[in-house]
């Protein structure tokens, strides 16, 4: 009875530690040439119920971090960790 607690133990471990995923999705492009800057904003949520605290994901954000004016095109990452119990949210914007 030990063992198979044990072993059902290591199974549910192992597939949390081992379950991720990563979804990309194109957000939106513009007629500006593509540019040599690229901005990154994250954020993370935890068991779906909070996000870490001061983050922000947007493309404001993103395109003031590279100090980007003329957006070329933005993507947005979704990441998937522990069977879903943490999700990375991140948005890439490009320009110049």
């Amino acid at each position: 009875m030990k063992f198979t607690l044990k072993a059902l133990a290591v199974v549910a471990v192992s597939a949390m530690v081992s379950s991720c995923a990563t979804i990309s999705n194109p957000v939106t492009a513009t007629t500006n040439p593509l540019g040599s800057k690229c901005g990154v904003a994250k954020s993370t949520v935890y068991l779906g119920l909070w996000s870490s605290k001061g983050e922000e994901n947007g493309i404001d954000k993103a395109a003031k971090e590279a100090g980007i004016t003329k957006i070329s095109h933005v993507d947005s990452y979704t990441k998937s960790y522990c069977l879903g119990l943490v999700i990375e949210q991140i948005t890439k914007v490009y320009g110049e």
